[in-house]
């Protein structure tokens, strides 16, 4: 079963980087705050995801617990 992923709005630097790399499972609001799409979490294997994370300049993805 496929991992949760989940973007803590108050750490996004509105870099864009994961919707620019990954627009199947992050977009950018209104705000310029990523966010996971709709079916995101299954859209993405999960090493893809992490590598999202971990280049991730303001470390606001996370996996759900």
């Amino acid at each position: 079963m496929p991992k949760d992923v989940y973007v803590d709005q108050d750490e996004c630097t509105s870099c864009g980087q994961c919707a620019d790399n990954l627009p199947e499972v992050f977009a950018m609001d209104d705000d310029d705050l990523a966010y996971v799409v709709d079916g995101g979490n299954t859209a993405a294997g999960e090493d893809a995801i992490q590598e999202e994370i971990d280049q991730c300049p303001g470390e606001c993805i996370h996996w759900k617990e």
